[in-house]
């Protein structure tokens, strides 16, 4: 039996155990579901009947808009700063330091970290969805689906990769948190997640588009918007394929180093 075969049910049982450990416990169930549907809640409400320009060109409606960016908001909150919290307080408790003293691979239970804030950040999207839809008359198109959804799935693992990456940089939980907050705000306000970036100066533009949620909030909001072109797939993907790429290399090699 090889290997991978060895190690699945492992991470299949490591990553069950993560996500009832989030749901358990209140602060990442806050962050996580609550409060970006709060903000979906509050501004679609507050925008009702206002329509923005679509990337796609022509008009949508706010709420069209406005959810699909929200929800990579959530995703973020979960497969990003979670992450980098959850595993620096791990290493401030010595829990990092334990498993590495039994017998499962270090790689399995930082594998399986991972996938659970990926599953827990997909289900946030989803609950928010369920929420939008029927309340705010979001539509979700037949033949863009498949689109938005490789979209979502791409950007949870870029994420929760380059969360791992600075994860593997944070020494303790009191640095996790400003860390995590301080590069996703501000990288949020400039990315189009709050608001368009229509008629924003070309510098800012042109800074977004070095990072991955730019690209993030350009595929997932384009394949969730009536007419997109190819159907939503969008050049933005391979921009999270290389950012992904490098958020695994520096994490591998940090915590190997670490090890």
């Amino acid at each position: 039996m090889s290997a991978f075969a060895t190690e699945l049910p492992l991470l299949r049982r490591w990553s069950a155990a993560r996500i009832k450990l989030t749901l358990r416990t209140p602060r990442a169930v806050f962050f996580t579901f609550l409060f970006p549907l709060m903000f979906v809640l509050l501004f679609n409400a507050l925008n009702h009947g206002t329509q923005l320009d679509a990337i796609a060109g022509g008009q949508v409606a706010f709420a069209q808009y406005y959810t699909p960016s929200i929800g990579i908001f959530g995703l973020s909150m979960a497969c990003y700063s979670g992450l980098i919290f959850g595993i620096a307080t791990a290493r401030d408790n010595g829990l990092l330091k334990r498993v590495r003293g039994t017998p499962l691979p270090m790689g399995t239970y930082l594998t399986a970290w991972s996938t659970g804030t990926i599953l827990t950040g997909l289900a946030s999207v989803v609950l928010m969805f369920a929420v939008a839809i029927p309340a705010f008359g979001v539509h979700l198109y037949a033949d863009q689906l498949p689109a938005a959804i490789v979209s979502l799935l791409l950007g949870a693992a870029c994420l929760s990769a380059l969360g791992m990456a600075a994860a593997s940089l944070v020494k303790t939980a009191d640095q996790a948190m400003p860390v995590a907050q301080l590069t996703l705000l501000p990288l949020s306000f400039i990315s189009g997640v709050f608001y368009p970036l229509q008629g924003a100066p070309d510098w800012l533009v042109k800074l977004a588009n070095v990072f991955p949620l730019h690209h993030l909030v350009n595929a997932f909001d384009g394949a969730l918007q009536p007419g997109a072109p190819h159907h939503g797939w969008s050049n933005d993907l391979w921009s999270l394929v290389a950012w992904t790429a490098i958020g695994v290399f520096v994490a591998v090699r940090r915590f190997a180093r670490e090890a």
